[in-house]
């Protein structure tokens, strides 16, 4: 190592050129763009992705924006005209497929010759309210869809096509815009659905890339001139990070990676963690050009930091890593992206710092600060004389918090990650509590051609449609046995007994032929069912829930289905975007499992590989087990779930813990081979010398995650919470639970001990 440091002294200026170079190609490729659709949870080749995708481009496609309207009087004729009128404007936007609503809701009403279907609002010029009122309020496909029970709430259903994340934001801005101007006065409008909570989950993405990192930099400023009191080490550090960013952001977009509202944490993360590094080789080139020349302070530097360095910074990419092989595409992104940020910024670190200390005048003063010392020298003394008791509070917590993470639960529904107070999730509870609730499953229905016009067939869809309406939370059904008993009836002159599926496929097949002469049926039913009947689907509205009774109503519905329809060669397919996020616990589950596993293994395994010692390497497992059983018991006893955002805590923190312990072994074992010390003598220089790094690391990480607690997404909220927690119990674990656990154990961990 000393060649290697005397080497990279003689060509220091050198490898600024290529490093230069390489920030240059990387900060090229650098491509900020967001995806915030289904596709940044699932990989395009999941199965049950496609299933979905099938789905949507069979049937409904697009995107969903809902323009929820209440009023104490719906049915006024100053209402239903600014109803007629938006959903007009509404449909001449761009990207538009089809607008839903009131203004052109199909009225079905038999005649002499048949069947006469026109839209709702038609005799709206007539002023006849009541009949109009009427209508609505006893048609089954309008009745708590389009229109509320209360007559309170109407909802304009808008299906975009799929477009990208800053089209979407200007839509939804558009349909916003139109939708406030003209407003009745008595008239509230809000926007609900996928496309507003994509929108919103974009609007978190651009905060983690903007405001969290300028934030950061604030805070890490703050910081390290209290640290060091040089505006010069400032500007070392900003320019590591900045160079850590733009190769770790050019190294992602190459790999053609997107951005969301998980993978956005990555840029402050990347800032947070490239600092680390940074202040050890500070902390420790100071210290030795207290004695020594700009060459000889050089080389010790590189001589000593560079392989505890390389250790801390390759136990954190495993730990990141390590998320690599969640099936979650967010995660999967998330974790490849910072894992190879962090190794940017320790190739980075260790080729820039000590050349740009050696740059500083030699009469440059280290000041250092006394009353962190006498904090320290207090801390040795501490764990010299209680390591007992210590120990005992360690073992204590891991029962208690050992037995919190059996308490630990799942929870993917999207809408409780959203601000309970925000505009976006007032307005979803509007629709779920007054109209047909939020949720969707869709079960679809595949056979040969024309199979959904056999009388058998759709009773047995009626009768599955009776049966799941009657289960709890489900809030409203639609399928084509609405439309096929919707119009039975009006043939029959509206008799109510005449509501039902008729006996003869010739008839159904003539009722349907007759509602598709007009295009708006036509339209209508190609929502539903496709033109050969051979597919159809039963759209099924569910209120918010939680994501464990989804899971269970999702898996009854399928079963339920699948005995309806056994032995007729049907096929069953439940699908839905509350299907999906549903399978988000399984695969939650199995990220948590696997990935900390894969993480505490390559951790744990470089840990002891570095330290040559089972020894020293069981002693480093109980300081870095401690923040992860802790963490994960409060998130157990405190009711916080586990989510797409914390699924990520246990690896992360793994990674990240290893960091101080690496170098307070390290330390400690220079200092025990020097043979100037005993053990007690060589635990208290180690705790002085890198406790004010490990504590001010630990400070400055801490403080620069706890700035993600103004976010309003909870998961990303939570995710700063509990990494700052980890770190805090990380440091306890580094500065009092490991040299009490190396005082408890000298006998046996230390050969020719001297007491």
């Amino acid at each position: 190592m000393e060649r290697l440091a005397k080497i990279l002294y003689r060509f220091r200026f050198f490898w600024l050129g290529p490093i230069i170079a390489v920030t240059v190609v990387f900060g090229s490729l650098i491509k900020i763009e967001m995806d915030n659709s289904l596709k940044a949870w699932f990989s395009v080749s999941d199965p049950d992705y496609i299933v979905y995708e099938d789905y949507r481009d069979t049937f409904e496609g697009g995107r969903v924006l809902m323009v929820v309207l209440r009023s104490e009087d719906i049915f006024s004729l100053e209402v239903l005209n600014y109803i007629k009128q938006k959903t007009e404007e509404f449909e001449d936007l761009a990207q538009v497929k089809r607008v839903h609503s009131l203004a052109n809701a199909n009225k079905v009403i038999g005649t002499s010759e048949g069947i006469e279907i026109n839209p709702l609002l038609l005799e709206l010029e007539t002023n006849n309210l009541q009949k109009i009122r009427k209508y609505a309020l006893e048609d089954e496909l309008f009745r708590d869809y389009l229109v509320s029970s209360n007559e309170k709430f109407t909802a304009i259903v808008i299906t975009f096509e799929d477009m990208p994340a800053e089209e979407t934001d200007k839509a939804v801005c558009q349909v916003e815009e139109i939708a406030h101007k003209g407003r009745p006065r008595n008239l509230e409008v809000s926007l609900s659905g996928d496309m507003r909570a994509m929108s919103e989950f974009n609007r978190f993405t651009k905060q983690n890339q903007s405001i969290f990192p300028l934030l950061t930099i604030a805070v890490i400023c703050i910081f390290i001139f209290v640290l060091f009191r040089s505006l010069y080490k400032n500007l070392i550090i900003l320019l590591v990070i900045g160079m850590s960013l733009c190769w770790a952001l050019g190294f992602y977009s190459a790999l053609g990676y997107t951005f969301n509202v998980v993978t956005g944490m990555l840029i402050p993360l990347v800032m947070i963690l490239s600092i680390a590094n940074c202040i050890h080789i500070m902390k420790y080139f100071d210290e030795v050009r207290e004695d020594s020349k700009k060459r000889e302070a050089f080389i010790r530097t590189i001589k000593y930091i560079t392989i505890p360095c390389f250790i801390t910074s390759i136990t954190t990419a495993f730990g990141l890593l390590s998320l690599s092989i969640s099936h979650i595409d967010a995660v999967k992104h998330f974790g490849i992206g910072s894992a190879a940020g962090i190794m940017f910024a320790f190739f980075i670190s260790i080729t820039l710092v000590p050349l740009l200390l050696s740059l500083l005048p030699s009469n440059q003063e280290i000041k250092r600060g006394r009353g962190l010392k006498h904090l320290l020298n207090g801390i040795s003394k501490f764990n010299e004389r209680r390591f007992k008791y210590t120990l005992v509070v360690a073992v204590l917590g891991f029962i208690f918090f050992g037995w919190g993470i059996t308490k630990v639960k799942i929870e993917t529904n999207q809408i409780e990650w959203f601000p309970k107070k925000g505009d976006f999730y007032k307005s979803s509870m509007l629709v779920d509590k007054n109209l047909s609730g939020i949720g969707v499953m869709e079960i679809v229905i595949k056979g040969e051609e024309d199979v959904l016009k056999e009388p058998e067939i759709l009773k047995r869809v009626d009768k599955l449609s009776s049966e799941i309406e009657k289960l709890p939370r489900v809030k409203k059904l639609i399928s084509l046995v609405d439309y096929v008993k919707r119009i039975n009836k009006a043939l029959e002159a509206d008799n109510p007994e005449y509501y039902r599926i008729p006996d003869s496929k010739s008839l159904i097949a003539q009722e349907l032929l007759l509602f598709t002469l007009s295009d708006d049926g036509r339209k209508e039913l190609e929502n539903i069912v496709t033109p050969d009947y051979a597919q159809g689907r039963i759209s099924i509205k569910t209120e918010s829930m939680p994501s464990r009774k989804s899971l269970i109503l999702g898996n009854l519905l399928e079963k339920m289905a699948k005995e309806t329809f056994s032995g007729t060669g049907i096929s069953i397919t439940l699908t839905g975007t509350i299907y999906l996020y549903n399978l988000l616990q399984e695969y939650l589950l199995e990220s948590q499992i696997r990935g900390f596993s894969l993480a505490f293994l390559s951790v744990i395994g470089v840990l002891f590989i570095a330290f040559w010692s089972a020894r020293y390497g069981g002693l480093s497992i109980i300081p870095n087990l401690l923040p992860i059983i802790f963490i994960m018991g409060i998130m157990g006893w405190s009711g916080i779930a586990l989510n797409t955002g914390t699924v990520m805590i246990a690896s992360v923190a793994l990674g990240i813990a290893a960091d101080d312990t690496i170098h307070f072994i390290s330390r400690f074992r220079k200092e025990l081979k020097s043979n100037k010390f005993p053990v007690q003598d060589a635990l208290k220089e180690t705790t002085v010398s890198v406790g004010d790094a490990i504590i001010f690391t630990s400070v400055i990480n801490m403080a620069g995650f706890l700035i993600l607690l103004i976010s309003g997404f909870q998961p990303t909220r939570e995710f700063g919470m509990l990494i700052a927690l980890t770190l805090f119990f990380a440091l306890i674990g580094d500065i009092l639970v490991l040299p009490s656990s190396i005082v408890a154990t000298r006998r046996f961990l230390i050969r020719k001990f001297k007491p």
